[in-house]
């Protein structure tokens, strides 16, 4: 560790000179700006906005066999988009890719933002990614999580309502959406962790990276749950979900709760106010429990198969809200962990 001695410039700044291997390692010149922040603690940490944000460029080559199985692929190729590898070379064991393999490498290249294929035979594939991660703030990834999953709701409302298939389609689009922009989050918090100066330019602490991985994997899994109540939906025959019409004011309601308690909570962790952070909290509880209570009243219902509808659709909400809940207890925790004192009225 190399140890500078403080000085005083002027009759009240102090200063301290900057390492000339380091200057000269980044390529910074005299009148440039650098990012000062203070670490968790206590020590600061100086880093320049035109940093390379990579050393170097990280490039993997697989070679597979046409007997793996294709889901196989999928998973290595999402797992190095999400470790922050930039270039991908998919070799044929046999000198051919069977024509599974090859439709499941290209559909999981297109459901990865950013990356593309570049170069394709019948025995190579070359995969690039074409990310800026400076474009993609996490507060900006957490509000578009946020929102294509409100639009979720928005459109089982309306499945609902009409008893449209075509609405309730909509909903695995979007979950597939969100899909695409939870694996771009994975990637930015990786990288965050590996450069400080993305980190700083996307705005991710590193004592949040944690809590940012739980952040997404809640709305990623919530998701989840509102696809399968779409998924269930689409497999009923037509009278059953015209049946279903009639229950949509008791649905509405619901949703409708779901889709504001959803934005408050999202909204929430970037007040820094435990009041409100504890009050989005008691929100939760309450629509847990009256979706609780709603799953086991049944005595309205005549159309047993309808109940049990019914009955999957508030327990599949319940999970959803569920999910919202580490969310919360990650901002609660945010409004706290840079205080000296805490004030409880």
């Amino acid at each position: 560790m190399e140890v500078r001695r403080v000085q005083k410039f002027g009759k009240s700044t102090l200063m301290v000179s900057l390492p000339a291997e380091w200057v000269k390692e980044i390529g910074l010149s005299a009148g440039e700006s650098v990012y000062i922040e203070t670490d968790e603690d206590g020590s600061l940490k100086i880093y320049p906005p035109n940093m390379k944000l990579q050393a170097s460029t990280k490039e993997m080559k697989v070679i597979v066999s046409n007997l793996v199985m294709p889901e196989m692929i999928t998973r290595i190729i999402y797992s190095l988009y999400i470790l922050g590898f930039d270039k991908i070379e998919i070799e044929s064991k046999e000198k051919m890719f069977s024509e599974d393999l090859l439709r499941k490498i290209k559909e999981t290249v297109r459901s990865l933002i950013g990356f593309e294929i570049t170069a394709q035979d019948e025995d190579l594939i070359q995969i690039q990614s074409f990310l800026d991660p400076t474009k993609y703030t996490m507060n900006s990834l957490l509000s578009r999580l946020a929102n294509n999953l409100k639009q979720m709701l928005h459109y089982l409302s309306l499945g609902i309502k009409e008893g449209s298939r075509m609405f309730l389609q909509e909903i695995p689009e979007l979950e597939r959406e969100i899909d695409r922009l939870y694996y771009l989050a994975l990637r930015q918090l990786i990288l965050a962790q590996l450069n400080r100066s993305l980190a700083y330019m996307i705005g991710v602490k590193r004592i949040q990276l944690l809590g940012n991985r739980i952040l997404i994997k809640s709305i990623e899994e919530a998701a989840d749950e509102i696809n399968e109540i779409a998924n269930d939906l689409l497999a009923l025959p037509p009278q059953d979900l015209e049946e279903l019409k009639s229950y949509w004011s008791r649905f509405n309601d619901l949703i409708e709760q779901s889709t504001v308690i959803i934005d408050h909570t999202i909204k929430v962790l970037n007040k820094e106010d435990m009041k409100i952070a504890n009050d989005v909290m008691e929100e939760l509880r309450t629509l847990r429990r009256i979706l609780i209570t709603e799953t086991t009243e049944k005595d309205s219902i005549n159309n047993y198969k309808i109940g049990i509808i019914i009955i999957g659709i508030n327990l599949r909400l319940y999970n959803a809200i569920r999910r919202m809940e580490p969310i919360v207890e990650i901002a609660f925790n945010r409004c706290i962990e840079n205080k000296k004192e805490i004030t409880v009225e």
